[in-house]
């Protein structure tokens, strides 16, 4: 029922959500066209035109599993999830997403992560965006980091989501340098978020700093 609710939902605002099984079979053969489409939302949504085609290819072709969030047949976004236990809870990661700058900020990450989610608690990302946090944030009832002091059951959870993104992090969640540079054409900015990325948590994205985040339930 939840999931016919779901899909009748997302008829209702004009946007479907595909599910990819198989993207490098998929996108090789009869998803080439739309393997053009989601190259060109990814360079736009990074704001970088010239971002690398194979680099592109092997990121949305590498997971099992590929989301495409269309309008009247247009792909507005691609995201992927992987479904993971982390500390006894069940978890959603968000392994990858590009959203069209002309639709970020209008609730596609929402959207897309409600059909994906199944019954996981927790929704964990790395990004150096704070349009991602905000976005996050909004989407979950709790998010850490945050400016109060985190439980001790979710610094173990977030521990356990580093072992599983395979990256080290700092006291803050902070990974030191894991992109090796800014990922996008021009620092990301958000007025509510940027000063707590730069200021309490100490993210210097040139540097390519990255930051581990949890959320928690769903936002009423």
């Amino acid at each position: 029922m939840e999931e016919v609710w779901k899909k009748f939902y997302l008829l209702l605002i004009g946007v479907s959500i595909k599910r990819i099984e198989k993207p490098k079979s998929y996108f090789d053969n009869e998803g080439k066209q739309k393997l053009e489409e989601v190259v060109k939302v990814v360079r736009r949504a990074f704001g970088r035109e010239q971002m690398d085609y194979q680099d592109i290819y092997l990121h949305v072709t590498s997971p099992e599993i590929v989301f495409l969030a269309e309008e009247q047949n247009r792909v507005l976004a691609m995201a992927s999830y992987n479904s993971v236990i982390l500390s006894g809870i069940p978890a959603l990661i968000v392994e990858g997403i590009a959203i069209e700058p002309e639709t970020q900020g209008k609730g596609i990450f929402s959207k897309m992560t409600d059909v994906v989610r199944n019954g996981e608690y927790a929704v964990c990302l790395r990004t150096q965006n704070p349009r991602m946090y905000r976005a996050l944030q909004k989407y979950c009832s709790l998010t850490y980091p945050n400016n109060k002091e985190m439980p001790s059951a979710i610094k173990e959870i977030r521990r356990e989501l580093a072992e599983c993104m395979k990256c080290e992090i700092n006291e803050k969640g902070v990974v030191r340098g894991y992109y090796g540079s800014l990922l996008y054409g021009e620092e990301p900015t958000h007025p509510k978020v940027t000063s707590f990325f730069k200021k309490e948590l100490g993210l210097k994205l040139e540097r390519g700093d990255a930051l581990l985040c949890i959320g928690l339930g769903r936002a009423k």
